[in-house]
C-alpha cells in the first residue's frame, strides 16, 4: 500500500497543507521581527541606561548566541517528540522572553532574556522548514520553502515598521511588548491549527502514531491509508537517503557556516562599509533597505526557478552570483549608482542562497534526522554570523579598504557554491546506489 509521503507525492496540494505553509510562514516573521527589535530598542536603552558599545555588543550576541544553543540542544527534540511540540513550546519561550525583555530592570537582565529569547528562537528555526517541507508534495517543495522562507525579511520589515511607530509615541518596551502580544498570538493560533507532521508520524511506526496519521491523511482530503506496517517505508528518492551521522552532516554544517557569515556579513555591514568608502550615511541606509528588498525578491525568485530546476542547483548558481557580486562591489564601493544596484542584487543572492539551505536537509536526511540535522547546521551557523560581524570589526580597526573586505568574502560565497554542489552531485550517487540495491533484492 502507498506510504504517506507517496500520497502527498501523487496528489494535488490541499488547503489544509496551504494552511500550515502560511501559519509557518507567519511563525517565521517572529524570527525577523526578533532580530530587528533589539536593533531598534537599543538606541532608547543607550539614552535610558547610559549603556556602552560594548553593553550594546552584549545585547545584540545574547539573542545570537541563544539561538546558536537553542538550534543544537533542541533539535533533537523534534525527531524524538514530534515537530509540533517543539515548535509550540518554543513559540511559548519566545513570548515569556519577549515579556520580561520589557520589564528588565538593568543590561546583565536583559542580556539574560535576550538568551532565553534566543532559546526559544533556536527551537523554531528547525522545526519550521522541517514542517513546511514534510507537508509539501517532494516536487513542489523547494517552491513552498522558500514562500515560507519570506516570512523572516518579512517580519523585520513590517514588525520594524510598527516597532518604530511605537517609539514615537513610547518608550523602548512598547517593542518587546508588541513582540510579546504578536508571539502569543501566533503560538495559540499554531495550537489550534498545526496538526503533528506526517513524515514524523510514518517514521516513528507505532499504532498510536499510525492512527494519528490515519486521521490527518483524512483530513489532507488524500486516499484513505490501509493499515500499515510498524517499520517506516524505505526512503523515496529526493526525500533523505543519509542517517545523522555521515558525510551529509558535516557538508550541510559546513555550507550553513559559510552562507550565514556571508549573509549576516552582507545585512549587518554593507552600510557602514559604504560609509567608509565615503558614501553618506543616508546613501549607506539606503543601501541597507535595497538589501532587504532584495532579500524578498530573491526569495521570489527563488521559488520561480525551484519549479522547473533542481533547487540546490538553483541555489548554487545563486551563492556563485554572491561571490561575482562581493567582487564586483569591491572594484565600485565608491560609485552611488552601480553600487545600490549591486547591493540590491547581493540581496536577491544571498537571501535566495540562504533559502537554499532550508532545501538541503530535507533532500539528504530521513525524516527521523531531519530536525536533528537543521538543528545541528543552523546552530553551527548562527556561529558564523556571530563571529563574521566581529571579524569584520577588526579588519575594520586594522584599516583594512572596503574593496578588501568585499574581496575576503568572495571566498566563503565560492566555497559555500562548491559545498552545494558536492552535496547534491553526492546524494544523487548515493540515491541511485540505492535503487540499484533494491532492484537486486527485488530480483533475488
Amino acid at each position: 500500500m502507498p506510504t504517506a509521503r507517496e500520497l502527498i507525492d501523487s496528489s494535488s496540494i490541499g488547503r489544509l497543507q496551504i494552511r500550515v505553509i502560511l501559519l509557518c510562514a507567519l511563525a517565521a516573521m517572529a524570527e525577523g521581527y526578533d532580530i530587528l527589535s533589539i536593533s531598534l530598542a537599543v538606541l532608547p536603552i543607550t539614552d535610558d541606561w547610559g549603556i556602552s558599545g560594548t553593553e550594546s555588543g552584549l545585547l545584540f550576541s545574547a539573542g545570537l548566541v541563544g539561538m546558536a544553543v537553542g538550534s543544537i540542544a533542541l533539535g533533537p527534540v523534534g525527531d524524538r517528540y514530534g515537530r509540533r511540540p517543539l515548535l509550540i513550546g518554543s513559540l511559548v519561550v519566545i513570548t515569556v522572553g519577549m515579556a520580561l525583555s520589557a520589564v528588565a530592570g538593568d543590561v546583565t537582565q536583559l542580556a539574560l532574556l535576550r538568551l532565553l529569547t534566543g532559546l526559544g528562537m533556536g527551537g523554531i528555526i528547525p522545526s519550521l522548514p522541517v514542517i513546511v517541507s514534510e507537508f509539501s508534495p517532494t516536487r513542489k517543495r523547494p517552491t513552498f520553502i522558500a514562500m515560507f522562507g519570506t516570512g523572516i525579511p518579512l517580519g523585520g520589515l513590517l514588525g520594524g515598521a510598527a516597532a518604530a511607530m511605537l517609539l514615537n509615541h513610547y518608550s523602548w518596551h512598547s517593542v518587546f511588548w508588541l513582540g510579546a502580544v504578536l508571539t502569543g498570538v501566533i503560538a495559540l493560533v499554531a495550537y489550534l491549527s498545526i496538526p503533528e507532521s506526517p513524515d514524523y508520524l510514518e517514521s516513528k511506526g507505532t499504532e498510536s502514531a499510525r492512527t494519528r496519521l490515519d486521521e490527518l491523511i483524512r483530513k489532507m482530503n488524500l486516499q484513505p491509508a490501509a493499515t500499515r506496517a510498524a517499520a517506516p517505508a524505505a526512503a523515496p528518492s529526493g526525500a533523505g537517503t543519509a542517517a545523522l551521522k555521515s558525510w551529509a552532516i558535516v557538508i550541510t554544517c559546513l555550507v550553513f557556516f559559510l552562507v550565514n557569515s556571508i549573509y549576516f556579513f552582507g545585512n549587518s555591514w554593507t552600510p557602514k562599509l559604504l560609509t567608509l568608502a565615503g558614501l553618506s550615511q543616508g546613501e549607506g541606509i539606503s543601501g541597507a533597505l535595497l538589501f532587504s528588498l532584495g532579500g524578498v525578491i530573491g526569495n521570489l525568485i527563488f521559488a520561480v526557478l525551484a519549479i522547473r530546476f533542481t533547487a540546490m542547483w538553483v541555489a548554487c548558481g545563486f551563492a556563485l552570483g554572491g561571490s561575482a557580486l562581493f567582487c564586483f562591489m569591491s572594484l565600485i564601493s565608491t560609485q552611488l549608482g552601480p553600487v545600490l544596484v549591486s547591493t540590491a542584487l547581493l540581496g536577491v543572492c544571498l537571501m535566495a542562497t540562504f533559502t537554499g539551505l532550508y532545501v538541503m536537509v530535507p533532500v539528504l536526511f530521513r525524516p527521523e534526522a531531519r530536525v536533528s540535522a537543521m538543528g545541528i547546521a543552523a546552530g553551527l551557523g548562527r556561529v558564523g554570523s556571530i563571529a563574521t560581524p566581529m571579524v569584520v570589526g577588526w579588519l575594520v580597526d586594522a584599516n583594512w579598504a572596503t574593496s578588501s573586505i568585499f574581496m575576503v568574502f568572495v571566498i566563503p560565497a565560492a566555497l559555500a557554491a562548491l559545498g552545494i554542489g558536492y552535496a547534491q552531485v553526492r546524494n544523487n550517487r548515493t540515491v541511485a546506489t540505492a535503487g540499484d540495491s533494491d532492484k537486486i533484492l527485488a530480483s533475488a
